[in-house]
């Protein structure tokens, strides 16, 4: 009855407040605690019945996304469409060395895809698997659903660790450079994650590592992230004994790992099979599978 006697101008404003409130001593709005909404600078938006049409077309068959949804991989279109394929294929070569294979009616996941540029190059193994990426910002989402569903299928998702899923869902569940940006729910999303995977199924995550660290002060100088580590005392007070750095909070947040700290803290549920130096440019790819409960 409330919304009847209450006008809606002043629910609105009700409503602000108290995110407000909720939110007081935090700089972050609310909606970026769970997730990026679309379009979220306005209050109403659109989406077309089809795609626009007149995107090009790119290897491997598939459109690309605008140059502001690609996350910084690459100055040029060409640029971008490599980075996606050399990590997918390092990952699909580091995986097949672990006695495993994808058949078909298997199921992958894509966790943090982004606008697909990794995605995109699992277009043949489409054919025979069902293929998910999940994503909290919702721009990249939508992007996907409207020019690269089919062949595969996309859902916003949040920070809080769950995932729309059944127990077991995947055989193979990937996440390149997300782990690097998750502060104080590693642990809790390492098992949601776990959940989700089958038993003989693979877990493929990338790290900011001990070898990152070297790496961004020697031969990738001239990076963005090598700048900000070096201009940031915290950092430079608490590598030498770390077991985990935070820099940043939430999704903001850079995060960075002793590599034996991170498979002991994966080791409750999932066993380490390999540790990868520069699989994903200057990040470590950390290969797991979940443990056996015999």
């Amino acid at each position: 009855m409330i919304h009847k006697i209450i006008p809606a101008s002043v629910r609105m404003r009700l409503r602000n407040k108290i995110r407000e409130a909720a939110l007081s001593g935090t700089n972050l709005p609310l909606s970026a605690v769970k997730y990026i909404p679309y379009k979220h600078e306005t209050s109403s938006y659109f989406l077309p019945k089809k795609p626009h049409n007149g995107r090009e077309v790119y290897q491997p068959g598939l459109p690309i996304p605008p140059k502001e949804l690609w996350l910084g991989y690459g100055r040029t279109k060409e640029e971008y469409l490599v980075s996606g394929e050399v990590h997918v294929r390092c990952m699909l070569e580091t995986i097949s060395t672990s006695d495993f294979s994808l058949n078909s009616g298997d199921r992958i996941l894509d966790f943090g895809c982004g606008s697909g540029r990794m995605i995109r190059h699992l277009k043949s193994e489409s054919e025979t698997c069902e293929i998910w990426g999940a994503d909290i910002n919702a721009n990249f989402v939508y992007w996907c659903q409207q020019y690269l569903e089919p062949p595969f299928h996309f859902a916003t998702t949040t920070t809080i660790p769950h995932l729309p899923f059944k127990d077991g869902y995947f055989k193979l569940v990937y996440a390149g450079s997300v782990f690097t940006h998750i502060d104080d729910l590693a642990d809790a999303w390492l098992l949601e994650l776990c959940r989700v995977l089958s038993p003989e199924g693979r877990l493929y995550i990338t790290i900011h590592d001990n070898h990152t660290m070297e790496l961004l002060d020697t031969v990738y100088t001239d990076t963005w992230l090598s700048k900000l580590i070096k201009s940031d005392s915290f950092y430079t007070a608490s590598r030498r004994n770390m077991g985990k750095i935070a820099l940043g909070r939430d999704a903001n947040s850079q995060v960075f790992y002793d590599v034996a700290y991170f498979t002991t803290m994966s080791s409750c549920l999932l066993d380490v099979i390999s540790i990868t130096p520069e699989a994903y440019d200057y990040q470590t790819a950390v290969l797991l599978k979940p443990r056996s409960k015999s």
